[in-house]
C-alpha cells in the first residue's frame, strides 16, 4: 500500500529525517501514535473551529503536548497555523509506514475462505517472509464467496490461488 497523501508523506519524511538526526526514530513513533489516538475527530474539530482565536487553540495544543517532543510539537504548531491540524493522523500514519519500510517491513493482506488459526497464521507469515526475503507485518480477512484457498497480497504483489479463482479461470477455458 502507498504512504498516505503527498502533504503528509512531506511532513512525514520531514520529522523522519530530524528523528534520525536526534537517534529518536522510536521515541517519535511512540509519540505520535499516542497523539493520533488522542486526537479523536472531535479534538481536531476543537482545533479547526474558527470561532475560537488562534492563539487560543495554540495555547490549549501546547499545554496538551507539553510533554512530547520539540519537533512533533512544533509540526503540530505548524499545522494548526497553516489550518492543516485535520492531516496529523494521516502524518502520524505515513511516519509509521516510513520507519517500517525503512526496516524491511512489508504490508500484507492475507484473505481465506475459513479463519485460521494463530498456529496457522504465524507458518503462513513465516512461509511468506521465507519466500519474499522480507519481514511482512500481515493482516487477516475471511471471505467465504472464495471457496477455498486464499488471496494473498505483499506489497503490490497479488497472489490469487483461491478455489473461486480456479473455477473462474476453468470457465473462461470451456467457454472459449
Amino acid at each position: 500500500m502507498a504512504l498516505s497523501g503527498s502533504s503528509a508523506r512531506r511532513y512525514a519524511e520531514a520529522l523522519y529525517q530530524i528523528a534520525l538526526s536526534e537517534n529518536a526514530v522510536p521515541a517519535f513513533g511512540a509519540s505520535l501514535d499516542g497523539l493520533r489516538r488522542a486526537f479523536t475527530p472531535e479534538v481536531l474539530r476543537s482545533l479547526r473551529n474558527p470561532g475560537v482565536p488562534l492563539r487560543a487553540r495554540r495555547a490549549g495544543l501546547d499545554a496538551a503536548t507539553a510533554a512530547e517532543p520539540k519537533a512533533i510539537r512544533s509540526l503540530l504548531g505548524l499545522l494548526l497555523e497553516r489550518e492543516r491540524i485535520a492531516l496529523f493522523p494521516q502524518v502520524a500514519d505515513a511516519y509509521a509506514e516510513l520507519v517500517e519500510r525503512r526496516a524491511g517491513i512489508v504490508k500484507g493482506r492475507v484473505t481465506t475462505a475459513t479463519q485460521l488459526s494463530a498456529n496457522e497464521r504465524e507458518d503462513l507469515v513465516r512461509r511468506l517472509e521465507r519466500s519474499s526475503g522480507k519481514k511482512i507485518r500481515a493482516t487477516f480477512a475471511v471471505d467465504e464467496s472464495l471457496i477455498g484457498g486464499a488471496m494473498i497480497q505483499v506489497g503490490d504483489r497479488l497472489i490469487d490461488s483461491s478455489l473461486k479463482a480456479q473455477l473462474d479461470e476453468l470457465r473462461r477455458e470451456l467457454a472459449s
